[in-house]
Parts: structure tokens; sequence; C-alpha cells
């Protein structure tokens, strides 16, 4: 059985983890299944964001022989579940173009979310922090290079990057960007 710590903390592309799993065959099929996504329309299904979401989420469980497990789109569920023996842990997709600026911080405080109008009206830095702090729910943080301007970049799936981080190790690393306090982290150079 695969160790969950043998792809925690460092930089794998999906062929690295296909090859983890022993599901180098599998990666090519869904390889297939994506680059006729992305011939639909202008790619309009491959790139969006929310579509992306969930083939990221169909990619993971399949090439981890279903390690990890599709959640949800919201409603309480993480957008992964990864089991490690009896445990089950959730685990957020966060995608990202470049590796120094990573946004992790929690949907709640993204543009339209009702959590930015809460966040401005907190009077502290302290107060901020602290709010932003309590919705990092999820036990696991798998970073995606699967921007919309990522993906238009990279020729083959396999090429594809992340990073799966066990929040512990996530949280002393996080950054302000400017709206949104401790919402950044920097994984150019490997932690």
């Amino acid at each position: 059985m695969i160790n969950v710590e043998s792809i925690t903390n460092r930089w794998l592309t999906t062929l690295e983890l296909a090859k983890v799993f022993n599901t180098e065959e599998i990666l090519r099929h869904k390889t297939e299944d994506y680059q006729v996504l992305k011939g639909i329309g202008n790619g309009d299904l491959f790139y969006s964001g929310r579509n992306n979401h969930i083939w990221v989420q169909d990619l993971f469980m399949a090439l981890t022989n279903k390690k990890f497990i599709v959640g949800g789109q919201g409603k309480a569920h993480p957008d992964l579940y990864m089991s490690e023996g009896k445990a089950q842990y959730r685990v957020e997709v966060k995608a990202f173009d470049k590796k120094d600026k990573i946004r992790v911080s929690p949907s709640k405080f993204f543009a339209s979310n009702g959590g930015m109008t809460e966040l401005k009206n907190l009077e502290t830095k302290k107060e901020q922090s602290d709010l932003v702090l309590s919705h990092y729910i999820d036990d696991y943080y798998l970073l995606t290079q699967t921007t919309k301007k990522a993906l238009s970049r990279m020729s083959v799936i396999s090429n594809l990057q992340f990073y799966l981080i066990k929040k512990a190790d996530m949280l002393p690393l996080l950054k302000d960007d400017g709206r949104v306090p401790i919402s950044i982290i920097d994984l150019s150079e490997e932690i």
C-alpha cells in the first residue's frame, strides 16, 4: 500500500504520480479524454474553473487507484477525500499559475463570496487573520497547475505539476495578498 507521505510536500507531475501508483495506462486514457474536452468549442469546458476543478478531481481519483475520492463542489464536502489506513482526510484543490503566488485562501474570501464583507468590517489585522485562519478546515491542500493561463501553456497533461501539502505545514508559510490576510503561499522553492 502506498503511503501518502511519499507524495506529500514535494513537487510532482501527474506522470510521476502515475508511476508511483502504477497507473500510467490510466493516465494515457485520461489524457485522451481531456484532449477531447479541450477541443470542444474554444476549450471552454476544459479551461472553465468549475469544470477543470471537476476533471482534476477525477484525474486524481483515477491516478491514485481511488486513494483520493471525489468529494463535492461545496455543500460542506471537500473537493476530495483521501484515505490513509482507517483515517479519512479532507483535501481542498487550489489552482495556480505561478509557484510563488499560489492563492490558497478559503473560497469564502473570494471576490463575490460573503466573507469579504465580514472581513472588511473587522477592525484589526489580527481579527482579520483569525477569521481567515478559522476557515482553513481541510486536512490537506492539493495545489494544481490548472489555471486557464497555466493550462494553455501546457502541451500534455502528464506534465501537470501539483503539490500536496498538509494544512499544518502550510499555515506557517502563508502570507498576505494585500486584500486577504494569510492567503498566499510561495512554493517556488521546495520546502
